[in-house]
Protein backbone atom coordinates (compact mmCIF):
# COMPACT_ATOMS: atom_id res chain seq x y z
CA UNK A 1 0.00 0.00 0.00
CA UNK A 2 1.23 3.71 -1.27
CA UNK A 3 -0.17 6.78 -0.27
CA UNK A 4 1.13 10.29 -1.95
CA UNK A 5 -0.12 13.64 -2.10
CA UNK A 6 -0.17 15.00 -5.67
CA UNK A 7 -1.51 17.96 -5.33
CA UNK A 8 -2.86 20.51 -2.74
CA UNK A 9 -4.79 23.99 -2.25
CA UNK A 10 -1.86 26.22 -3.05
CA UNK A 11 -1.95 28.83 0.08
CA UNK A 12 -4.65 27.09 1.77
CA UNK A 13 -4.32 28.60 5.52
CA UNK A 14 -4.62 32.72 4.32
CA UNK A 15 -7.58 31.35 1.71
CA UNK A 16 -9.03 29.13 4.89
CA UNK A 17 -9.47 32.56 6.82
CA UNK A 18 -10.27 34.45 3.79
CA UNK A 19 -13.53 32.70 2.78
CA UNK A 20 -14.31 32.63 7.11
CA UNK A 21 -14.00 36.33 6.82
CA UNK A 22 -15.73 37.27 3.78
CA UNK A 23 -19.11 37.80 5.73
CA UNK A 24 -17.07 40.05 7.87
CA UNK A 25 -14.83 42.68 6.07
CA UNK A 26 -16.40 44.59 3.23
CA UNK A 27 -12.62 45.04 2.05
CA UNK A 28 -11.84 44.73 -2.02
CA UNK A 29 -8.08 43.73 -0.57
CA UNK A 30 -9.35 41.57 2.11
CA UNK A 31 -7.23 38.25 1.08
CA UNK A 32 -4.60 40.52 0.62
CA UNK A 33 -4.64 42.27 4.35
CA UNK A 34 -5.33 38.42 5.74
CA UNK A 35 -1.98 37.85 4.03
CA UNK A 36 -0.22 40.29 5.64
CA UNK A 37 -1.63 39.41 9.55
CA UNK A 38 1.38 38.18 11.88
CA UNK A 39 1.33 34.54 12.64
CA UNK A 40 0.42 34.79 15.98
CA UNK A 41 -2.99 35.69 14.58
CA UNK A 42 -3.62 33.92 12.09
CA UNK A 43 -2.86 30.92 14.93
CA UNK A 44 -5.89 32.26 17.17
CA UNK A 45 -7.99 32.48 14.10
CA UNK A 46 -7.10 28.71 13.36
CA UNK A 47 -7.84 28.35 17.01
CA UNK A 48 -11.03 29.79 16.32
CA UNK A 49 -12.17 28.15 13.40
CA UNK A 50 -11.79 24.60 15.18
CA UNK A 51 -15.22 25.25 17.05
CA UNK A 52 -17.57 27.05 14.50
CA UNK A 53 -18.98 26.72 11.44
CA UNK A 54 -16.78 24.32 8.91
CA UNK A 55 -18.39 25.85 5.56
CA UNK A 56 -14.99 27.12 4.37
CA UNK A 57 -13.20 24.39 5.10
CA UNK A 58 -14.50 22.96 2.05
CA UNK A 59 -12.37 25.23 0.01
CA UNK A 60 -9.63 23.68 1.06
CA UNK A 61 -8.85 20.31 -1.47
CA UNK A 62 -6.23 17.45 -1.33
CA UNK A 63 -5.82 15.00 -3.63
CA UNK A 64 -3.89 11.64 -3.40
CA UNK A 65 -2.71 8.42 -5.60
CA UNK A 66 -3.71 5.61 -3.71
CA UNK A 67 -2.35 2.17 -4.68
CA UNK A 68 -2.28 -1.08 -3.91
CA UNK A 69 -4.91 -1.42 -1.74
CA UNK A 70 -7.77 -4.16 -1.65
CA UNK A 71 -11.03 -3.32 -3.48
CA UNK A 72 -12.70 -4.37 -0.66
CA UNK A 73 -11.02 -1.17 0.70
CA UNK A 74 -12.44 1.48 -2.15
CA UNK A 75 -15.82 -0.53 -2.00
CA UNK A 76 -15.72 1.39 1.41
CA UNK A 77 -14.17 4.07 0.68
CA UNK A 78 -16.24 5.41 -2.13
CA UNK A 79 -18.95 5.27 0.12
CA UNK A 80 -17.75 8.94 1.08
CA UNK A 81 -19.88 10.78 -1.84
CA UNK A 82 -18.41 14.58 -0.67
CA UNK A 83 -15.46 13.55 -2.64
CA UNK A 84 -14.12 12.62 -6.27
CA UNK A 85 -12.57 9.84 -7.36
CA UNK A 86 -10.84 7.99 -10.45
CA UNK A 87 -10.06 3.90 -9.94
CA UNK A 88 -8.28 1.61 -11.98
CA UNK A 89 -10.70 -0.80 -14.18
CA UNK A 90 -10.41 -4.43 -14.60
CA UNK A 91 -13.12 -3.99 -16.98
CA UNK A 92 -10.17 -2.90 -19.96
CA UNK A 93 -7.26 -4.16 -18.22
CA UNK A 94 -5.87 -7.65 -18.68
CA UNK A 95 -5.57 -9.01 -14.68
CA UNK A 96 -3.69 -11.86 -15.34
CA UNK A 97 -0.85 -11.42 -12.65
CA UNK A 98 -2.77 -9.48 -9.88
CA UNK A 99 -1.78 -8.64 -6.75
CA UNK A 100 -3.86 -9.29 -3.56
CA UNK A 101 -3.69 -7.96 0.14
CA UNK A 102 -3.56 -10.87 3.20
CA UNK A 103 -5.31 -9.02 6.12
CA UNK A 104 -3.62 -8.76 9.36
CA UNK A 105 -6.51 -11.40 10.74
CA UNK A 106 -3.61 -13.82 8.83
CA UNK A 107 -0.74 -13.06 10.67
CA UNK A 108 0.44 -15.71 12.72
CA UNK A 109 -2.17 -18.36 11.66
CA UNK A 110 -0.18 -20.55 8.72
CA UNK A 111 -2.68 -23.01 7.81
CA UNK A 112 -5.35 -20.20 7.07
CA UNK A 113 -3.25 -18.38 5.90
CA UNK A 114 -1.45 -21.34 2.79
CA UNK A 115 -5.73 -21.74 2.52
CA UNK A 116 -6.30 -18.38 1.82
CA UNK A 117 -3.02 -17.99 -0.66
CA UNK A 118 -3.67 -21.27 -2.57
CA UNK A 119 -7.33 -20.34 -3.08
CA UNK A 120 -6.30 -16.81 -4.84
CA UNK A 121 -3.78 -18.89 -6.96
CA UNK A 122 -6.62 -21.02 -8.14
CA UNK A 123 -8.41 -18.25 -9.04
CA UNK A 124 -5.55 -16.45 -10.68
CA UNK A 125 -5.60 -19.99 -12.81
CA UNK A 126 -8.82 -19.88 -13.34
CA UNK A 127 -9.25 -16.32 -14.70
CA UNK A 128 -6.01 -16.81 -17.08
CA UNK A 129 -8.15 -19.78 -18.82
CA UNK A 130 -10.84 -18.01 -19.54
CA UNK A 131 -8.54 -15.09 -21.10
CA UNK A 132 -6.82 -17.65 -22.98
CA UNK A 133 -10.35 -18.35 -24.29
CA UNK A 134 -10.96 -15.58 -25.01
CA UNK A 135 -13.69 -14.20 -22.79
CA UNK A 136 -13.55 -10.71 -22.29
CA UNK A 137 -11.96 -9.04 -19.71
CA UNK A 138 -15.17 -7.68 -18.65
CA UNK A 139 -16.95 -10.69 -18.23
CA UNK A 140 -14.20 -13.03 -16.91
CA UNK A 141 -13.46 -10.40 -14.05
CA UNK A 142 -16.57 -11.76 -12.29
CA UNK A 143 -14.37 -14.06 -10.59
CA UNK A 144 -12.03 -12.17 -9.04
CA UNK A 145 -11.67 -11.72 -5.69
CA UNK A 146 -12.77 -8.56 -3.38
CA UNK A 147 -9.55 -8.45 -2.23
CA UNK A 148 -7.69 -8.12 -5.36
CA UNK A 149 -5.21 -4.84 -5.51
CA UNK A 150 -6.05 -1.52 -6.90
CA UNK A 151 -5.06 1.72 -7.17
CA UNK A 152 -7.19 4.77 -6.92
CA UNK A 153 -6.98 8.37 -7.51
CA UNK A 154 -9.25 10.21 -4.54
CA UNK A 155 -10.12 14.00 -4.34
CA UNK A 156 -11.18 15.19 -0.87
CA UNK A 157 -11.92 18.87 1.07
CA UNK A 158 -10.68 19.69 4.20
CA UNK A 159 -14.13 19.25 6.15
CA UNK A 160 -14.75 15.79 4.42
CA UNK A 161 -11.52 14.42 6.02
CA UNK A 162 -12.32 16.31 9.12
CA UNK A 163 -15.69 14.44 9.15
CA UNK A 164 -13.83 11.15 7.81
CA UNK A 165 -11.26 11.04 10.85
CA UNK A 166 -14.16 10.52 13.28
CA UNK A 167 -14.72 7.26 11.89
CA UNK A 168 -12.25 5.85 9.72
CA UNK A 169 -9.16 6.39 12.73
CA UNK A 170 -11.72 4.88 15.12
CA UNK A 171 -9.90 1.45 16.51
CA UNK A 172 -12.82 -0.22 15.34
CA UNK A 173 -12.35 0.70 12.03
CA UNK A 174 -11.30 -1.87 9.11
CA UNK A 175 -7.48 -2.43 9.51
CA UNK A 176 -6.91 -1.80 5.84
CA UNK A 177 -8.80 1.80 5.84
CA UNK A 178 -7.49 2.86 9.07
CA UNK A 179 -3.96 2.22 8.03
CA UNK A 180 -4.88 4.15 4.31
CA UNK A 181 -6.49 6.80 6.13
CA UNK A 182 -3.76 7.40 8.94
CA UNK A 183 -1.57 7.48 5.53
CA UNK A 184 -3.68 10.33 4.09
CA UNK A 185 -3.68 12.32 7.02
CA UNK A 186 -0.06 12.28 7.59
CA UNK A 187 1.03 13.38 4.27
CA UNK A 188 -1.78 16.26 4.91
CA UNK A 189 0.40 17.07 7.59
CA UNK A 190 3.25 17.21 5.91
CA UNK A 191 2.47 19.96 3.25
CA UNK A 192 0.35 21.98 5.45
CA UNK A 193 1.45 21.33 9.60
CA UNK A 194 -1.80 23.72 10.79
CA UNK A 195 -4.29 21.31 9.87
CA UNK A 196 -3.17 18.63 12.37
CA UNK A 197 -5.78 19.94 14.78
CA UNK A 198 -8.24 19.78 12.17
CA UNK A 199 -7.67 16.25 11.49
CA UNK A 200 -7.40 14.75 14.80
CA UNK A 201 -10.82 13.70 16.90
CA UNK A 202 -11.96 15.02 19.46
CA UNK A 203 -15.00 12.35 19.11
CA UNK A 204 -16.14 9.33 17.08
CA UNK A 205 -18.58 9.43 14.87
CA UNK A 206 -20.76 6.83 16.58
CA UNK A 207 -20.89 5.73 20.68
CA UNK A 208 -20.14 1.72 19.27
CA UNK A 209 -16.61 3.82 17.75
CA UNK A 210 -15.55 4.13 21.84
CA UNK A 211 -15.33 0.60 22.57
CA UNK A 212 -12.01 0.15 22.77
CA UNK A 213 -11.56 3.59 24.52
CA UNK A 214 -14.24 2.94 26.95
CA UNK A 215 -14.10 -0.96 27.45
CA UNK A 216 -17.35 -0.81 29.98
CA UNK A 217 -19.31 0.62 26.89
CA UNK A 218 -20.67 -2.63 25.45
CA UNK A 219 -20.96 -4.02 29.46
CA UNK A 220 -23.30 -1.22 29.92
CA UNK A 221 -25.49 -1.63 26.91
CA UNK A 222 -25.68 -5.36 28.00
CA UNK A 223 -26.49 -4.68 31.64
CA UNK A 224 -29.29 -2.83 30.32
CA UNK A 225 -30.84 -4.92 28.00
CA UNK A 226 -30.85 -7.35 30.56
CA UNK A 227 -32.21 -5.06 32.95
CA UNK A 228 -34.97 -4.54 30.66
CA UNK A 229 -35.71 -8.25 29.66
CA UNK A 230 -36.24 -8.81 33.42
CA UNK A 231 -38.75 -5.61 34.23
CA UNK A 232 -40.45 -7.31 30.81
CA UNK A 233 -40.73 -10.59 31.97
CA UNK A 234 -41.69 -9.26 35.43
CA UNK A 235 -44.33 -6.84 33.71
CA UNK A 236 -45.83 -10.48 32.63
CA UNK A 237 -46.22 -12.18 35.80
CA UNK A 238 -47.79 -9.38 37.62
CA UNK A 239 -50.39 -9.27 34.72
Amino acid sequence: MKVKLISWTRDAKNLLMFTKNTRLMDDEDAYDKIKEWPEEKKQAELDYMLNTIKSSWEFVDYIFDIRGVSRAFTHQFVRTRQASYAQQSMRTVNMNDFDYVTNDYFVGKDHERMIYEDGMEEIKRYYKLLIDKDVPEEDARGILPTNICTNIVAKFNLRTLHEMAKSRLSPRAQGEYREVFQEMIDEVVRVHSWTEPFLIPKEWASPSMAKSLNPTWEDKIKEDIKENNKNVRQEQTDY
